[in-house]
């Protein structure tokens, strides 16, 4: 039979009998008044007061010592026999007649104690206690006593000795005041009393760890709490980086510092070199050039003479013309042929001062931020008059992914787990935590660091006292059998209908993953130049000679503003020359420069990953009556287990009580730690996220739950673009100019703008005036950098340049640019997209497992056998209450160490020495495998773990009450005989009485063959109590009945109600009996019975046979004694002449078996036909049996066993009896 429950028949609290107070050891001695002054001052100074008192001539630590020893030991066996004796009834004494008169030995109305202290002392009670000497052995005794309790040391002294020599004294004392003392039971109490120490000191133990663990949980408490301060820190830290980021990057332009725009005056040539009077210079000096030539060839000028050189009229009167020397038109032509030589110079330079011109707010653009945003850049010294806004918010940005992932590690990714079974599977739930840092992140504490606590084992003591003394019951059961119950569910077919039903389920899950990239990039930069410096030049030259020629000829001549020659030729010749030269040069060098580039970059990166999986699962029902003559039903019934229960009585037992809390809390964790990396599947979380929930804080850890791909960073804050120009090659009358567009990132808005340059001018006064989106400035000599806030431009800004007097220069732009509110909102789209497309991988991957899980489990046996479950129970909660009683957690217990050779395991002798005895005990001291419980429900526990403990589904009840428990009450029964030294451990805190492992002479030894035979339920002197009754179990399985009647219940003759089907022409489809009996005269199977003989004797029942039944299951127990060595044989039933299959027993006798016979469970069962002959009847069954090879199996087996305390007794006899009806086809 198997454990059903434990209880504790508690008694009524009993007083301490008045006639017998304990013995109190305070009296007024010097020792006894030192040792309560020590005891303010701790255990030691008690232990030195202590010492100083053994070492003295007062200590009594050896019997034989003691002057009255053998007194002492003679009295104790005189009172020994007196204990024996019946109670002595005296009539009152004549208070009138003899009140006061001395009474001889023989006197009636002197006691039996009094006798006896005479003739062991030789003189009265009363002299003796007279005596001074006697007076101080008791002094000595209770002094010496409490020292011994004081001292561990000294434990091993003979305490029960000395306390037997006290116990005797103080019968002497109390024979001398009470002469009518007598002995029996009186005497038997009075000898038995118990000492009270003078003090009671409340030290705790020796080697007490309560401190060292005090000291470790307000290190924790520390740990906690600093580790609270430290999220709330770095949470306000977060929140403060955040919002002045977003306020640093929403101000306005107008708090941006920028370079001073001011108004430029039109720049005009002079008058001279304005285009109308330049081309009237040149049209006159062309006509005055030809005048010129017209007079040297001979010809008239109308506007008059010639002058020459000295002022003079220029003429050949004698010819009437002028001739031009040949080497005055070579040097016109040289003159005319050579270029520019004008210089250019360096512009002027004063370095800019960047807090004035850069990407810098002004003072005053801190008004416009909060009080904290303020105190944040404060604290870090961060000015912003003084570095560039988009440094700062960088800066800002770097520290704010810091505390993100700072919070990450200290606030983790706590979740709540709920299971579920699917075959041997087992499916988790997890739901993050978003509360707290779960707004921002996902919420949850980091675990606190774990302390080591030093020394060699525990020495702490809890405060438990015991709950009182109670008859120790033990309800056992047997299965015998299942039974139907309630109806699960009726399928209902009819006459000529066929149902079909085919399910058809199948999967492809197909998996592709395709990364594309291609950049393309075009950029063309077109520049020209109208540099025009092309030399055309056309020379004709007419020479006529002569045969003279006058000397002193002088020609001047200028061909517009750039070309200029001079002519004077001197000499006579025989022969006249005339040239006339046609000079025309244009210049018109066109210099183009063009530069155009075109980059045309693809780049196509594919990853493709296909992955197609197909299940298919077909299923087909189908339930045809097409052909049946009527209708048809399917009646399912839940089964019910049939279990018959009995209740034994254990006697006596100090019972102790705790309460431990959530007594499945570490099963729990280490079930889910266990099964996390074994079988366990977890199911996605929900996809519940909105994208305006995704932040840069948080947007990696979803990207880390939903196992995203390819998600991008957030864009950045601040984004910067340029252009570049350059040009020159020109003389000081080129400018140059050019126009663009800055293409702006999508989503980005120009906020602030930079113009550079550096050239080379010509002039002073060059200029570069500057178009940038809006604004414009002229950039004068000195100027090199233009600062500028921008107006928001989005997807372009334009820009123009134009120069004056600049012969190089070279132009710089750069535009700051700002995030939107719309780059972000499409960052979350995108990235709510990608964790949602995630997510429905993730689901797919897992429902493809489920199905496969689902497949593979087939008919599965869900959860563990109920009897591991309860050795679970069991060693969870003794391991609760040892902790309980010796207030610690076993974090002490290391015997096991790293070889330092080998790196493998081995045991540390130093540790085990010490560990040993303190396991022992604990094991030893009570009687666990008699521990009952009580669970409490899951609201008694942590609020928080409510849901997670009301989810917890096992297939078997006891181990999922135990699982989702809040509470649970234990009673825990102490082992006979260890009461003493469990007092003993309670008050000081020490194990085995203070001493060492008990010799096997000590009562407290327990011989390992008993510890064994315990643990394996081994029968003991427990008492059946009662009547065995039935209890029935509900199941979770499910009976199809053999037809489609509904069951019905009646009440048999036992009061029971019993499953007996509808009524009907055939009668009832099955009924149950049940019946007891109990053998209270001995019945023998003797050894030498070998053939089949009715046993027990009262074995032997009436049963009432249905007509209708044609099977009987049948189920019966029993636990006779087995005498004298091994038994084997047979038992069976016989029905009234129609005999069961027989059933075997095998019992090993235990040689060792002092108190009584050894009790074995014998079954009976099997099914069986009944014979038609009696079927209707009232027939005899009876109970037979047979022993098998007697000659190695020479025991027997005794049908009556039992006890004295708690009658009635013997052994019973249960029986169970279904009969069926065998359906018809």
């Amino acid at each position: 039979m198997e454990d059903l429950f434990r209880l504790m028949l508690l008694r009524p609290a009993v007083t301490q009998d008045p006639e017998s107070p304990s013995i109190d050891l305070t009296q007024d001695s010097d020792y006894q008044n030192a040792l309560r002054e020590a005891v303010a001052g701790g255990r030691e100074r008690a232990e030195e007061v202590s010492r100083a008192y053994v070492q003295g001539d007062e200590f009594l630590g050896d019997p034989a010592r003691n002057e009255f020893a053998a007194e002492l030991a003679e009295l104790a066996a005189r009172l020994d026999g007196l204990e024996d004796e019946p109670a002595v009834r005296r009539p009152p004494q004549d208070e009138g007649v003899g009140g006061d008169q001395d009474q001889d030995d023989d006197g009636d109305q002197q006691g039996s104690v009094a006798r006896a202290v005479r003739t062991a002392f030789g003189r009265p009670a009363s002299e003796v206690v007279d005596d001074e000497v006697f007076q101080r052995m008791l002094r000595r005794l209770r002094d010496s006593l409490t020292a011994i309790k004081v001292l561990q040391e000294e434990h091993s002294r003979p305490v029960e000795e000395l306390t037997r020599q006290l116990r005797t004294a103080e019968v002497v004392r109390r024979a001398a005041v009470e002469d009518r003392f007598d002995g029996g039971p009186a005497l038997h109490r009075y000898r038995r009393r118990s000492l009270r120490l003078p003090v009671v000191p409340g030290w705790g133990s020796r080697l007490s760890t309560r401190d060292a663990e005090e000291q470790l949980r307000q290190r924790r408490a520390e740990a906690i709490a600093e580790r609270e301060a430290q999220v709330g820190d770095l949470l306000g830290r977060h929140e403060a980086l955040r919002g002045a980021i977003a306020e640093l990057g929403s101000l306005e332009g107008r708090h941006f510092r920028v370079s001073p725009v001011e108004a430029s005056d039109a720049i005009a040539p002079p008058e001279e070199l304005r285009l109308t009077s330049a081309m009237v210079a040149e049209s006159v000096f062309t006509k005055d050039l030809r005048a010129v030539s017209l007079r040297r060839l001979g010809g008239t000028i109308d506007d008059g003479p010639v002058i020459g050189e000295a002022g003079e009229e220029a003429g050949d009167a004698a010819t009437g013309s002028t001739t031009v020397p040949d080497g005055l038109a070579n040097l016109a032509a040289t003159l005319a042929s050579t270029t520019s030589v004008a210089a250019t110079g360096r512009v002027e330079f004063t370095p800019p001062d960047l807090t004035e011109v850069g990407f810098i707010l002004r003072p005053e653009a801190t008004e416009a931020l909060t009080d904290r945003t303020r105190t944040l850049l404060a604290d870090r010294g961060v000015d912003l008059g003084a570095v560039p806004l988009d440094r700062i918010t960088q800066g800002l940005g770097a520290e704010l992914a810091t505390t993100v992932e700072r919070l990450e590690q200290v606030a983790g990714h706590p979740v709540k787990q709920s299971f579920t079974r699917v075959g041997d599977a087992l499916i988790s739930v997890q739901t993050p935590i978003v509360t707290g840092w779960g707004s921002l992140g996902t919420g949850g504490l980091m675990p606190v660091p774990v302390f080591p606590m030093d020394g060699r084992i525990p020495h702490t003591r809890g405060a438990v006292a015991p709950a009182g003394v109670a008859d120790l019951l033990v309800v056992r059961q047997q299965l015998i059998g299942y039974e139907g119950a309630d109806v699960a569910h009726i399928e209902n077919v009819l006459r000529g209908e066929r149902k079909l039903r085919e399910h058809t389920r199948r999967e492809e899950s197909e998996v592709i993953t395709l990364s594309e990239s291609e950049v393309s990039t075009s950029e063309e930069r077109e520049l020209e130049t109208a540099d025009r410096f092309e030399m055309t030049r056309e020379t004709s030259t007419t020479i006529k000679e002569d045969a003279a020629l006058k000397a002193g000829l002088s020609v001047s001549g200028s061909y517009g503003p750039t070309v200029e020659f001079a002519v004077s030729a001197e000499g006579s010749m025989s022969r006249s020359k005339e040239e006339a030269t046609k000079a025309a040069s244009s210049f018109s060098q066109d210099v183009t420069e063009r530069s155009s580039r075109k980059i045309a970059e693809r780049i196509l990166e594919r990853t493709t990953t296909r992955l197609t999986t197909e299940t298919i699962e077909k299923n087909t029902h189908e339930l045809n009556n097409v052909k049946g003559a009527g209708h048809v039903s399917g009646v399912y019934q839940w089964v019910n287990k049939v279990y018959q229960a009995q209740m034994y009585n254990y006697g006596l037992r100090a019972t102790f009580d705790f309460m431990v809390p959530e007594p499945a809390a570490f099963i729990v964790a280490a079930m889910n730690r266990a099964h996390a990396g074994t079988v366990t599947l977890t199911k996605p979380p929900t996809f519940s996220l909105l994208p305006a929930q995704i932040n840069e804080s948080n947007y990696g850890y979803w990207v880390q739950v939903y196992q995203a791909k390819d998600v991008t960073p957030p864009p950045e804050l601040y984004r910067t673009k340029s252009a570049d120009f350059k040009s020159g090659g020109g003389d000081k009358n080129t400018n140059y100019n050019h126009s663009g567009q800055i293409a702006l990132d999508d989503g980005y808005r120009a906020v602030f703008g930079s113009v550079a340059s550096v050239g080379n001018a010509w002039e002073a006064d060059h200029t570069l005036d500057v178009v940038l989106g809006r604004r414009t400035k002229r950039i004068a000599s000195g100027t090199w950098l233009w600062t500028t806030t921008l107006d928001d431009e989005r997807d372009s800004l334009p820009f123009a340049l134009d120069t004056r007097h600049l012969a190089q220069v070279a132009v710089a732009i750069e535009v700051k640019t700002q995030r939107t509110d719309r780059a972000m909102e499409k960052w979350r789209l995108e990235t709510h997209a990608k964790l949602a497309t995630a997510h429905a991988a993730l689901v797919a991957d897992y429902e493809e497992k489920l199905a496969a899980l689902q497949l593979q489990a087939g008919v599965a046996i869900r959860g563990r056998n109920p009897g591991a479950n309860q050795l679970t129970i069991r060693a969870e909660l003794k391991k609760n209450c040892i902790s309980i009683l010796t207030d610690q957690h076993f974090d002490l217990f290391d015997a096991i160490d790293a070889s330092p050779t080998t790196g493998l395991p081995q045991l540390d002798v130093f540790e085990t020495a010490g560990e040993g005895p303190y396991v022992r005990f604990f094991e030893q001291a009570f009687e666990w495998e008699q521990m009952t419980w009580v669970t409490y429900p899951y609201f008694w526990g942590r609020k928080d773990q409510w849901d997670e403990r009301i989810a917890y589904d096992d297939p078997d009840p006891a181990f999922n009450e135990f699982l989702q428990a809040g509470y649970a009450r234990v009673s825990v029964p102490a082992r006979p005989g260890f009461e003493g030294a469990i007092d003993h451990f309670l008050t000081f805190g020490e194990a085995w009485n203070g001493g060492p492992l008990p010799p096997i002479t000590s009562p407290l030894y327990l011989p390992i063959a008993d510890e064994i035979a315990e643990r394996l339920d081994r029968p003991g002197a427990e008492v059946p109590q009662g009547t065995a009754w039935t209890v029935r179990v509900p199941t979770n399985l499910v009976h199809l009945r053999a037809d489609d009647r509904l069951p019905r219940w009646e009440q048999n003759q036992q009061g029971e109600w019993v499953e007996v089907g509808e009524t009907t022409s055939d009668g009832p489809s099955s009924r149950q009996w049940s019946g007891t009996a109990r053998q209270e005269v001995p019945s023998t199977l003797a050894t030498d019975q070998t053939t089949w003989i009715q046993w027990p004797s009262a074995a032997v029942w009436q049963v009432p046979i249905p007509d209708w039944a044609a099977d009987v299951d049948f189920n019966f127990s029993l636990s006779p004694g087995v005498i004298g060595g091994d038994v084997w044989g047979e038992l069976r039933l016989d029905f009234g002449g129609s005999f069961t299959d027989p059933s075997r027993f095998d019992v090993n006798y235990e040689a060792d078996q002092t108190e009584g016979p050894e009790q074995a469970l014998m079954l009976v069962g099997g099914t069986h036909r009944i014979p038609e002959e009696i079927r209707g009847k009232s027939v005899t069954v009876r109970m037979e049996g047979q022993m098998l090879d007697p000659a190695n199996h020479p025991g027997r087996l005794e049908a009556y066993y039992g006890s004295d305390l708690a009658p009635p007794y013997g052994t019973r006899i249960n029986g169970l009896l279904s009969f069926r009806r065998r359906p018809t086809t």
